[in-house]
């Protein structure tokens, strides 16, 4: 039982990271992770491309919350 749930627990960190760097970025380029720039960042994206990283930050989420429910349980049976 707890080499079946650390297997899914690696296979949905995996899939947490993935899901993670699907997403485009708000702000593209060096000088938006700094908050400098000047354009108007994701105002460029098409709705469709909207469409894609709201699945993608919903699929996120949801991997997120269910890849901590199974670490937290694999701590408690270690």
């Amino acid at each position: 039982m707890r080499t079946a749930l650390m297997i899914v627990d690696v296979v949905l960190g995996i899939a947490v990271m993935a899901s993670i760097l699907l997403q485009t970025g708000h702000m593209p380029g060096l000088s938006g992770a700094f908050g400098g720039g000047g354009g108007s960042g994701g105002a460029q994206m098409s709705p469709k491309k909207r469409g894609v990283d709201d699945f993608l930050e919903r699929v996120t989420v949801a991997l997120s919350v269910v890849f901590a429910m199974i670490t937290l349980i694999l701590v408690h049976i270690w």
